[in-house]
């Protein structure tokens, strides 16, 4: 990493360090004194606008932040503030400490064992979760990638820069390159393309090839490689899970045509976990919500639908089979405002 000096300060947030840089600017770990928390602020480079582009942008800026900020999640990255009348706008966001998914994949399965990491394949279900969540308010993320996937020391899972992937859907971007990753984007994406949540959904089919097979599902020798496989009539080559339950997933999820992929996060999720449950040669098993999970989910219920809760919660908890399993039923015994109530409330609590 460049070693540059610190800025002063982003508004009231005071900077302790810089924890990365990349196309889209540069991420610092700050303090926001009033209330004595750590955030994260990414400060966003303006270059890619270009000398005329500023108010186009500033103004997908604010639209973006906006949105990101709907995606109320457990396992989203939350927004806290942003701001952008300097000569560089800046997000204001939870800091999430752990490891990017990228390097959890690099390391042995031995070495994941002995640091509790939690199963890669259960990881890519929290991930669908989140996305459900974000595509039912309409926001999708256009860089779901490993670099992207956070997973904390307590084993929770984060996705971070939602809405901010976004801020490349325009040929203001063309001079800095193409938006996303190459390696998980959807070919539509990469055409330039109209897209919309299936291009998340072939991403995170990506993510998941490179977790079961140790590699993106079309990447080649070079960025143009990649490309020309991705965009090329060539279906991805399953190796040794050709045929398999897994495989069956792989397939649907890397379809190059979005319409024979699945249709929503949630039906995506459903196959991966019977294809898991294929994989490991075992009926599937009633999940129990651990006690202290069950008691606080029930505050949060009581909070909305008064003495209903309990009820609520054992009805979704029978034929669960993981916790967003869980959440994903009580979501659908609530009325709307209150689900976005309640992931409002999940999400502060996490």
């Amino acid at each position: 990493m460049e070693d540059t000096p610190l800025p002063a300060n982003f508004g009231r947030y005071q900077p302790i360090e810089e924890l990365g840089a990349g196309a889209m600017g540069r991420v610092y770990l700050a303090v926001d004194p009033l209330i004595d928390r750590m955030v994260a602020v990414k400060v966003i480079s303006m270059e890619q606008a270009g000398p005329d582009g500023r108010a186009e942008f500033l103004e997908r800026f604010r639209t973006e932040v906006r949105a990101a900020a709907q995606c109320a999640h457990p396992s989203i990255v939350s927004v806290y503030d942003y701001a952008d009348d300097g000569p560089m706008p800046y997000i204001v966001m939870e800091f999430v400490p752990g490891e990017t998914l990228s390097r959890l994949i690099r390391r042995p399965q031995q070495e994941r064992d002995a640091a509790s990491v939690p199963d890669l394949t259960w990881v890519v279900l929290q991930v669908l979760d989140a996305l459900a969540a974000a595509h039912a308010v309409g926001v999708v993320h256009r860089d779901i990638k490993p670099g992207n996937i956070m997973v904390t020391p307590r084993g929770a899972v984060k996705i971070t820069d939602f809405g901010i992937a976004r801020l490349g859907d325009s040929t203001m971007t063309m001079v800095g390159g193409m938006v996303g990753s190459p390696s998980y984007m959807a070919p539509e994406q990469a055409l330039g393309n109209a897209v919309d949540h299936r291009a998340d959904l072939f991403s995170v089919a990506a993510v998941l090839f490179h977790v079961m097979i140790g590699r993106p599902p079309f990447s080649g020798s070079s960025v143009t490689d990649t490309l020309v496989r991705l965009v090329g009539p060539q279906e991805v080559e399953l190796g040794a899970l050709e045929g398999s339950a897994m495989g069956q997933v792989l397939r649907r999820g890397l379809a190059k045509d979005p319409a024979q992929r699945f249709d929503t996060a949630a039906e995506f999720a459903e196959a991966l976990r019977q294809a898991v449950q294929a994989t490991r040669n075992q009926p599937m098993q009633a999940y129990r919500l651990p006690q202290p999970v069950a008691a606080r989910l029930t505050l949060d219920l009581a909070a909305l639908v008064g003495s209903r809760a309990e009820e609520i919660l054992r009805t979704a908890s029978e034929e669960a089979r993981d916790l967003p399993d869980v959440v994903s039923r009580l979501c659908a015994q609530l009325a709307p405002a209150d689900v976005a109530r309640l992931r409002q409330r999940l999400a502060a609590s996490n």
